[in-house]
């Protein structure tokens, strides 16, 4: 099993918990999966090999910058998945 990981994955999904209530669109599973690999694809991904790097990580790219750009990605993800959705 690697011991490195995508911190920008947690960071997505817990974006997307927060937002969900707002996108105006279905959130099913499939729905669900398909906005965080959509937003996930148009961010760039944040290895870390460490839990003190996993922490790090998550705290640098919770700058407003940061929180931003995912809730961006997050928001343009709801509008292509509802105008195509796969469920």
């Amino acid at each position: 099993m690697p011991e490195y990981k995508n911190v920008m994955e947690d960071l997505i999904e817990e974006e997307f918990d927060g937002l969900k209530p707002s996108l105006d669109c279905c959130t099913c599973d499939d729905c669900r999966n398909d906005m965080i690999a959509y937003a996930l694809n148009q961010l760039p991904p944040k290895y870390v090999a460490t839990r003190k790097g996993e922490v790090y990580s998550k705290t640098f790219i919770l700058r407003n910058q940061h929180r931003t750009d995912i809730m961006a990605a997050l928001t343009k993800a709801a509008k292509v998945v509802k105008e195509n959705p796969r469920h």
